[in-house]
C-alpha cells in the first residue's frame, strides 16, 4: 500500500507535465526536503545483576514508529554517480520495560537524529524522466531523550543521557523529473548502528540494598526509513 501512493502521484504528475519540457538535463546540485515514516527495531535484552542473589533481568526497549522529516544536499558528479549530505529527524517514543523490580514501564519522549554522507548510482541517463538508484553511506546517529523525560527518569533513580552511534546506511529508490529543475523522489533505506546505552552500565547491580539499573547491549540496531521528497535543482553559478 505504501508504494501505491508515490505511484499514483507519479501517474498524475506525468499526465500534467508530460509535454511541458523536452527532457531533463543534468544539474550540478539538488536540495531535497522530504518527509515520511521511521521504524526502529525493538529489543529484549538479558542483563546480568551484580551483587546479591538476583537473577538476570530481561530488559525491553520498545521504539514506536513515528513521522520522519529530512533535508538532503546532493551533488551530481556525472551522468550516473552523485554524493549527498543527508540529515533526518525521526520521532521515536521509547519505552523501557522491566528495568528494575519497581519500574516495569518507563516511557520517554525520544527522537532519532541522523547525519550521513552517501554515494548514489542511478541506472539510467539523465534525459530519462524515471531514474531508479541505489545509495550507500555512513555517518552518526543521535538517540536523543527530551530533558523533561530525563528529569522524570532521574526522579525514579534512573539517570539517563543521550547516546551517539556510528551508523552505516544502504537503500534505494527512484526519481521522476517533473520539469527542468524539479523532480519527486521516493526511497527506502536501512540505517544500521550499535544499540544505544543511554548512560546505563552494561550490568545492573545491587549496592547497599538499592537496585541500580543496567542494560547489556551487543549486536546491531536497524532503523527503517521511507521518504518522499521534492528535488529542487540548479547549476553552479560561476
Amino acid at each position: 500500500m505504501l508504494l501505491m501512493v508515490p505511484l499514483m502521484m507519479l501517474a498524475g504528475f506525468h499526465s500534467i507535465y508530460a509535454q511541458s519540457f523536452p527532457g531533463p538535463e543534468r544539474m550540478d546540485w539538488e536540495g531535497i526536503p522530504s518527509g515520511g515514516g521511521s521504524f526502529v527495531q525493538n529489543f529484549r535484552i538479558p542483563t546480568s545483576v551484580i551483587g546479591g542473589a538476583a537473577a538476570p533481568r530481561t530488559v525491553g526497549m520498545n521504539f514506536k514508529g513515528g513521522y520522519l522529516v529530512g533535508i538532503r544536499l546532493k551533488q551530481n558528479l556525472d551522468e550516473y554517480w552523485s554524493a549527498d549530505l543527508d540529515y533526518t529527524f525521526a520521532n521515536a517514543p521509547l519505552e523501557f520495560t522491566n528495568l528494575t523490580p519497581s519500574i516495569q514501564s518507563l516511557t520517554l519522549s525520544h527522537s532519532v537524529q541522523t547525519l550521513t554522507y552517501n554515494v548514489s548510482y542511478q541506472f539510467l541517463e539523465y534525459w530519462k524522466r524515471f531514474r531508479p538508484y541505489v545509495r550507500v553511506g555512513s555517518g552518526a546517529t543521535l538517540f536523543y531523550i527530551k530533558s523533561s523525560s530525563k528529569d522524570q527518569a532521574a526522579q525514579l533513580g534512573v539517570p539517563l543521557r543521550d547516546s551517539w552511534k556510528f551508523t552505516f546506511d544502504w537503500g534505494g529508490g527512484f526519481k521522476y523529473q517533473l520539469g527542468p529543475q524539479v523532480a519527486v523522489t521516493f526511497d527506502m533505506r536501512d540505517l544500521v548502528s550499535g544499540i544505544p546505552g543511554y548512560g546505563l552500565p552494561l550490568s545492573a547491580s545491587i549496592v547497599n540494598g538499592q537496585y541500580q539499573p543496567g542494560l547489556s547491549r551487543s549486536g546491531l540496531l536497524h532503523q527503517g526509513q521511507i521518504n518522499l521528497g521534492v528535488s529542487f535543482q540548479w547549476n553552479d553559478w560561476y
